[in-house]
């Protein structure tokens, strides 16, 4: 099994996850009501952009 690294990071109304998995990176900004999805690496890019999605989905909203 591969480990996933995750980090958030939140300044006022602006949000930046990313998570890295094996060669794969997957970003996540968002500022506002605006956001942005991108991943880059070779391998299962969707893989890595649905656990991002979920993440953003199911965590606290105060966390992110």
């Amino acid at each position: 099994m591969k480990k996933v690294h995750i980090e958030s990071k939140r300044a006022g109304d602006r949000k930046v996850i990313e998570i890295s998995m094996g060669g794969i990176t997957a970003s996540y900004r968002a500022i506002g009501e605006l956001s942005e999805l991108k991943a880059t690496g070779r391998g299962n890019v969707r893989l890595v952009k649905a656990l991002l999605r979920e993440f953003i989905r199911n965590s606290d909203p105060a966390l992110i």
